[in-house]
């Protein structure tokens, strides 16, 4: 069910209809949690009812061991943890990694060729694989103590908003809300439908719009010249953050009509000024568990410069492979871990330094905020390259990308209104970004306040001009993830 869908709209409005009346009765929270819960498997169940059971396997097995490894001792406690990553990295390695392994096998042509498998990857699936995972490790460090109820736990896994893409959210975040349903304040009116015609208007009106052009390049790719392949590579970073940014403004918007509030996973990324802060702006909650449960249990950056450019390496290659089974996204993994251990060397050296202006002459001041623009650019089109990988279907088209763009070369033009219109688009991107950067703080206080009428009027005008310029649904990108 996609997010810019009118069924989705339905669904959603109906269902907030049911948890307001059913609010109102004795035990409401046992209540509004089976009707959350019944309400998340029907989501999922409208794109493959055949898949709940990999919902319901983690579901299970997690909740059993999450009990076993609070009750057992410290070697058991290893055991069952150990016993409950491997269940869970299993399932996800079958179905997401089984076919890539056999392909690298067949490439390499080590014995005789093995058939693939036939097997349709679930969307979600590294989502909710990864907040399950983290309830066992948490009850391993003993930052939570195992949940009673199995029912909350299914909902914690399966809530639909954050279900197919994120925000991953861990357990001791996300579960003390879903205890507490029954006596959660009136909805947040203005903040969720800011929230849903913000995350409409990045997908439906800007990323799908995008998207046919940014198509016909990566399906042609030796048929274009160097500048439209330039204003192609920056046109999908656009697409991809509206595209993504708005999945998690919808989810966000959608969590809140029940008064859950979702983490924010997005924070003006492209206007980072350091590689490392982009991952702190860029899918916050994805780069936050990278941190928390991997990073860390590596080392992190506690046995110097070299042990943390290996931690880094690593972390993000894995981040990469967590994205897809390709030998495309361990390299723009492994290409965002290099940039970040250059960048954690250039700190150690003191060449991150800012000649800060905060007082002195004119000069002063404006070199400082030229570097600081520079470092911004800098920082952009590095992400923007890399992007490339990304969104290449195999290595062979992103070589022929990178020809283009370093080399400059010939072919056919991109229609010249598609041109314009990525143009436009890209413009009004960023100048938003930096408006919102700006004003931050502003457009927070406007929306945690209550719903007025000139607000409302604001929204149905907002609504009006959105849907008269979306183009017909498309999925989502991180569905596939």
């Amino acid at each position: 069910m996609n997010f810019t869908s009118p069924l989705y709209f339905y669904f959603l409005v109906l269902l907030f209809l049911f948890f307001r009346f059913f609010s109102q009765f004795k035990r409401a929270g046992f209540v509004l949690e089976g009707l959350l819960l019944l309400s998340s498997y029907f989501f999922y169940s409208v794109w493959n009812p055949n898949y709940l059971f990999l919902i319901l396997i983690p579901t299970v097995s997690d909740f059993l061991f999450g009990k076993l490894i609070f009750e057992s001792s410290f070697i058991r406690k290893k055991i069952y943890l150990f016993l409950s990553i491997c269940l869970d990295l299993g399932i996800l390695g079958l179905f997401k990694y089984g076919n890539f392994v056999i392909e690298t096998i067949n490439m390499l042509n080590i014995g005789q060729n093995v058939s693939l498998l036939e097997v349709i990857l679930p969307a979600g699936i590294s989502f909710y694989t990864f907040q399950s995972m983290s309830y066992t490790i948490d009850i391993y460090r003993n930052k939570i103590r195992p949940e009673k109820s199995i029912f909350r736990y299914a909902l914690y896994l399966s809530f639909f908003p954050q279900l197919v893409a994120g925000p991953i959210v861990v357990a001791r975040e996300l579960l003390p809300k879903l205890r507490d349903l029954a006596h959660t304040h009136s909805p947040a009116y203005t903040k969720i439908f800011w929230l849903l015609l913000l995350g409409f208007t990045k997908k439906a009106v800007i990323a799908d719009r995008i998207a046919p052009t940014i198509d016909l390049l990566y399906a042609y790719p030796d048929s274009f010249t160097a500048q439209d392949w330039a204003l192609g590579v920056l046109g999908y970073s656009v697409q991809i953050y509206c595209d993504f940014s708005g999945y998690t403004d919808i989810a966000r918007g959608s969590a809140l009509v029940f008064g859950i509030e979702l983490p924010e996973n997005f924070l003006f990324p492209y206007l980072s000024t350091s590689f490392s802060e982009f991952w702190r702006r860029w899918h916050i909650t994805l780069s936050t568990w990278l941190r928390d449960y991997l990073y860390i249990s590596l080392g992190g950056n506690r046995d110097g410069v070299l042990r943390t450019m290996v931690n880094l390496l690593l972390t993000m290659l894995l981040g990469g492979l967590w994205h897809g089974a390709s030998w495309n996204f361990i390299l723009w993994g492994a290409g965002h871990g290099i940039l970040l251990s250059i960048e954690r060397i250039f700190e150690k050296w003191g060449f991150w330094t800012f000649p800060v202006g905060s007082t002195g002459g004119f000069y002063q001041k404006m070199r400082f905020l030229t570097l600081f623009s520079l470092r911004r650019t800098l920082v952009f089109l590095s992400i923007t390259l890399l992007w490339v990988l990304f969104r290449s279907k195999d290595l062979h088209v992103s070589q022929v990308v990178y020809s283009k763009i370093f080399s400059g070369g010939n072919g056919f033009h991109v229609g010249y209104s598609d041109r314009i219109f990525l143009i436009g688009n890209i413009l009004v991107v960023f100048l938003a970004n930096i408006i919102g950067f700006r004003y931050a703080d502003r457009i927070s206080a406007v929306i945690e306040t209550e719903l007025s009428w000139k607000m409302g009027i604001f929204f149905i005008l907002w609504a009006y001009i959105v849907l008269s310029l979306s183009r017909e649904s498309r999925p989502f990108l991180y569905f596939v993830f």
